[in-house]
Parts: structure tokens; C-alpha cells; sequence
């Protein structure tokens, strides 16, 4: 009995994904078809198991993990052999933006993804990276573009670079100069929900100071907590490129503070094992984008 690159294609994406039912749903299988190729794999290597359910979870045995090398290979290989230079990208792809970038970013990205690949059908989930964290580990979107994710070793996280991020204040509040977390320490501050990146950054640099906001506000969309803060409501801590039309209209003051804001850090991620070259295609877009349009901070 031989292997087969089917069943091989079973066994990769079961194990990378940690469920077969996900793995049946990736390759548009039925349930039964999934488990007779992992089956047949397993009698084709000689009949040990590759795969074992411990406490509900799909784990690797050690005759598994060493097809897995080789297996992972072959399907490298495939994927390679599947898409030269000129491969035109299509279908449907979900994609998740972070409510900071997107915001910016989100019109000029439409555009270039059209001209780079036309026969793509984005599907755009904007919302905190938390939500699109967790979005991604439970199959719900393919890639995401993400602001300090929490991490998990289920996703693959690929640097983008540092995204500028500002105290901002309602134009009409008196502060001094230069402000320190004691001068709005008693004052209102509106930030994401725990644990998004926003909230860590807030009080994170409030922590700096030993203190903790007295007048925290949640809000979960980051476009309402810049008209909140325009609007006089509070402080609020936003990425630069969304307060820019604000400050020119009068309406919010961009906050010297001591100590400095820390910028966030983009990454795209994507669920380990579902790296595709359609992914990397619109990697490619979004990395042009966020240059075309000036996004991040200068590298040093």
C-alpha cells in the first residue's frame, strides 16, 4: 500500500489545525472522507498511530511528528510547484483590520488590493485585535492585521512595524506642556475594553507613575472614542493618523506628555499552518499600503 498526496493533505492540516473537523472543513471535505485518508495513511506507515485525543484536543504522537516533518515539506513543495510569479489570486478571503489602521488605511487598501488582484473577494472585519485574535483562532477569518496581539502559539505573527500613537485631549481642557499621568490621572479617559491593546497601553503608561485611571470609560470602537474626545467627553489615546484632521479642525490637542507614549506594533497573523500564497499575495498589498500612505513610524 503507497501514500497518497491526499492522504498526506489530511494528515498535514488535521495536525496544523488541531481538529480534523477543521481540517475537513479547510479542504471542503466531508468528515467520513477526512478520516478513511488518515486512516489509509496510517496503514500505508505501517499501522502506529500518528494522531491521539487527550482531553478533547487532536495531539501528535512521536511517529506523527516525524511524518509531519516531511509531510510539511512535501506540501511546501506543492505550493510552490502551484504558484509561479503570474498566479492570478481569487476567491474569497477573510480579512480582520485593527479599528486604528483601518480607519486610515482601510480606502487606500481596497484600492491597491483591487488593481493587485482583482478576482479576490475580501471579506473586511474590522474591530479591537482582541476580537480579531480570537476570530482567527476559532476559524472565523483567514488573516488579520493586528495592534499588540496577546499571541497564542496557534498563529504566526509577522512584524509590520511600529504604528504612532498619541495622548489626546478635548482642545478646550487646560493642561500644561508637557503632561505626566498625574495630570489626567483624575481626569475622564476613554479607552477600548480589557485586555485590548489600547487598555494595556493606557494603563500601562498611567502604571509608569504608579497610578491607575480614576474616570476610565470603555468604549469598543476606536472611530467613537475620537469623536468622544473632539466632542470634550475625555481623554483618549489614538493612533497619530486618526487625529490629524481633529487637530486641524481645533477641536483636539495633540498631548506632549512625559513619560513618551509607547507606539503600538502592527503584525499580520494568520492561524499556523494556513500560511497560503494567497495570503502572502495580500501581505504583500498591505505592506505597500501602509508605505504608500506614510503609517508607520520611521525605522531607526
Amino acid at each position: 500500500m503507497r501514500v497518497t498526496l491526499a492522504q498526506l493533505e489530511a494528515f498535514y492540516w488535521t495536525a496544523k489545525l488541531g481538529s480534523a473537523t477543521r481540517a475537513a472543513r479547510h479542504l471542503n471535505l466531508a468528515q467520513p472522507t477526512l478520516s478513511l485518508r488518515l486512516k489509509g495513511l496510517v496503514d500505508a506507515t505501517g499501522g502506529a498511530p500518528l494522531l491521539s485525543r487527550t482531553s478533547g484536543a487532536t495531539r501528535l504522537t512521536a511517529q506523527g511528528q516525524a511524518l509531519l516533518l516531511r509531510a510539511a515539506a512535501v506540501m511546501t513543495e506543492l505550493q510552490g510547484i502551484g504558484t509561479p510569479g503570474t498566479t492570478e489570486f481569487t476567491g474569497p478571503i477573510r480579512i480582520g483590520l485593527a479599528e486604528g489602521f483601518a480607519y486610515t488605511g482601510l480606502p487606500t487598501l481596497l484600492t491597491a488590493l483591487l488593481e493587485d488582484h482583482p478576482g479576490l473577494e475580501p471579506d473586511w472585519v474590522v474591530s479591537t485585535s482582541v476580537t480579531l485574535e480570537a476570530s482567527l483562532l476559532h476559524d472565523a477569518l483567514d488573516m488579520a492585521v493586528l495592534l499588540n496581539p496577546l499571541g497564542d502559539e496557534r498563529l504566526r505573527l509577522v512584524p509590520l512595524g511600529a504604528q504612532p500613537t498619541c495622548w489626546v485631549a478635548p482642545a478646550r481642557w487646560t493642561l500644561p506642556p508637557v503632561v505626566a499621568p498625574r495630570d489626567l490621572w483624575t481626569l475622564p479617559v476613554i479607552a477600548n475594553p480589557a485586555p485590548s491593546a489600547m487598555f494595556r497601553q493606557v494603563t500601562g503608561w498611567f502604571a509608569s507613575a504608579g497610578l491607575f485611571p480614576q474616570r476610565l470609560s470603555s468604549c469598543t470602537s476606536v472611530a467613537v472614542i475620537a469623536e468622544l474626545v473632539a466632542g470634550g467627553i475625555g481623554a483618549g489615546l489614538l493612533p497619530r493618523a486618526m487625529t490629524s484632521r481633529y487637530v486641524e479642525d481645533g477641536c483636539m490637542a495633540l498631548l506632549q506628555t512625559d513619560p513618551e507614549v509607547e507606539n503600538g506594533r502592527l503584525f499580520i497573523a494568520c492561524p499556523n499552518g494556513l500560511e497560503s500564497p494567497k495570503i502572502a499575495a495580500v501581505t504583500r498589498t498591505i505592506v505597500r499600503v501602509l508605505d504608500a500612505i506614510s503609517y508607520l513610524a520611521p525605522t531607526r
